[in-house]
């Protein structure tokens, strides 16, 4: 299969404009696993400050988690193929496209 956007053959425009896209996609999932943990934190506070019934605070947790993990597979995507991008450590480069990921 041909693919012609191949790393040597993008623009320099072309990957200043990818690497503005990753890093915003970096943003957005930083504040939206920010915003996760806090969620968390505060059902978490409430259940156990209040004396709730776990019957109630503790699937809201899991409720919560839940959405977090489909939110992070879903917004950590290569802005080039769509590829889900690799984690901590694990590859400079997309999987799908090549697209340096530093």
């Amino acid at each position: 299969m041909d693919n012609e956007d191949t790393p040597g053959e993008w623009s320099n425009e072309q990957l200043r404009e990818l690497r503005r896209a990753l890093d915003e996609r970096r943003r957005r999932t930083t504040v939206g696993a920010k915003l996760f943990v806090g969620v968390i934190v505060a059902l978490v506070a409430a259940g156990v400050l209040l004396r709730l019934s776990a019957d109630w605070w503790v699937p809201a947790v899991g409720i919560v988690a839940l959405f977090g993990v489909v939110f992070r597979l879903v917004s950590w995507r290569c802005p080039a193929c769509g590829e889900g991008l690799p984690t901590r450590g694990s590859g400079r480069t997309c999987r799908g496209c090549g697209l340096p990921l530093d």
